[in-house]
């Protein structure tokens, strides 16, 4: 399909009865289906029918994993919803699990719908520019699809001034944004206007998705554009759960978009306890998941608010103890001033490598506060290692892999 048929399918789908159907839902927050419409939609698919799944409450069913579905993606397709007409997804990035997942005509409308609720959260009329693992055909940057598509390999404290003058060029009021893209350009811009030599864009707002937006990250970027509404929207591939944050705020789950649970792990995280998400959709009636792990994990304060989106199931390190732990470290701000971006890597037992991308500025005073601020952290309970790189692999979609475990994790729990 070529470039304007794509372009022009895009606009036809805000005004399809779907469309306009979802977009009302959203705006009551009405829940999505009751038990029985759950069993009515799952009763047609060959997987529950083979698990002998009967009409019951939701919470009496077993949840499923990511473990069940692969290999056995077909299992999971309604008999009701002809093959030729589905679309199918892959999904693996950041998990490092491949899956195939297929939707319907209308689970694509629905997404939009959902998409655009966000973006509205910013305000109306807005021109986007997107940096989200964007590779031009040619140079930093192209127009299209409506929007304005910038490199996120090209990025440098060099060429910052350009984007921000393609920014100016193309009046861009609102960013959409992978978090650690957006971070290396926060650090490069804060670097240029602190030197005198430019000033801010007048950016409204920036949602961030796909990736994890760590606290430290929000506050970075409020500071740096104290002006514009920054919304992290949670998701995946799977659409078995959405959430959205405005600003500093809690992570609100929508309620109209799936059924969502929260399982005890067990586990805490300075006074946080985590959790992880479980949830049952079946707008897509092509492949309905019901309590399906969706393997990301939530903190959750005293009083039941969603601090953070944590990451997945593989962001979690062994410690000396053979002690399971969240790859959530509350480094202070000076100790991750000249570090671009990281990753975490263990391979052995109460080892970790921290990855580091830096600039110029990076010396070992700098390594000397992760180690000491790391150890303090782990109590001493980890070998810390930090090793500078040029680069990290990202998955095909150009997202970070911020955590690469190696260890099978199912042996500690």
């Amino acid at each position: 399909m070529n470039y304007w048929k794509k372009y022009w399918l895009a606009k036809i789908i805000h005004f399809t009865p779907q469309y306009l159907y979802y977009k009302r839902r959203i705006k009551r927050k009405k829940h999505i289906s009751n038990d029985n419409d759950i069993y009515r939609v799952i009763e047609k698919v060959p997987f529950y029918r083979k698990k002998g799944y009967k009409k019951d409450k939701i919470n009496n069913y077993p949840c499923i994993r990511k473990s069940d579905i692969a290999g056995n993606e077909e299992e999971f397709i309604s008999d009701k919803i002809s093959r030729k007409y589905l679309f199918k997804k892959t999904t693996g990035g950041t998990s490092g699990n491949t899956l195939n997942f297929y939707k319907t005509v209308n689970e694509v409308i629905k997404e939009e719908a959902y998409v655009n609720d966000a973006f509205s959260l910013i305000g109306k009329n807005l021109r986007i520019a997107v940096l989200r693992g964007n590779k031009p055909a040619s140079g930093i940057y192209e127009f299209k699809y409506g929007h304005l598509l910038l490199s996120s390999y090209q990025l440098s404290k060099q060429n910052v001034l350009e984007y921000i003058n393609l920014i100016n060029k193309f009046k861009v009021n609102c960013l959409h944004v992978y978090p650690s893209s957006f971070r290396i350009f926060c650090k490069y811009l804060k670097e240029i206007v602190e030197e005198g030599n430019l000033g801010i864009p007048g950016i409204k707002g920036i949602l961030s998705s796909s990736e994890v937006l760590l606290t430290i990250v929000k506050k970075e970027i409020m500071e740096l554009f104290p002006q514009a509404t920054l919304i992290d929207r949670y998701g995946q591939t799977e659409h078995a759960a959405l959430a959205i944050s405005i600003n500093d705020g809690y992570y609100q789950f929508d309620e109209s978009y799936s059924k969502v649970e929260f399982m005890d792990t067990g586990l805490t995280n300075d006074k946080y306890s985590i959790k992880e998400i479980v949830g049952t959709q079946i707008n897509n009636k092509a492949m309905p998941l019901v309590r399906y792990r969706t393997g990301d994990f939530v903190q959750v304060d005293g009083k039941g608010n969603i601090i953070g989106i944590i990451g997945r199931t593989n962001e979690f390190i062994v410690n000396k103890n053979r002690e399971l732990l969240p790859c959530i470290i509350a480094a202070g701000r000076g100790v991750m001033e000249n570090i671009l971006s990281a990753q975490y890597f263990q391979d052995t037992v109460g080892v970790l490598i921290f990855r580091v991308k830096v600039n110029e500025k990076f010396s070992e005073v700098d390594r000397k506060n992760i180690l000491e601020e790391f150890n303090s952290f782990f109590f001493g309970q980890m070998e810390i290692k930090v090793q500078v790189v040029d680069d990290f692999e990202k998955t095909s979609g150009g997202k970070h892999i911020r955590a690469i475990q190696k260890l099978n994790l199912d042996d500690f729990r």
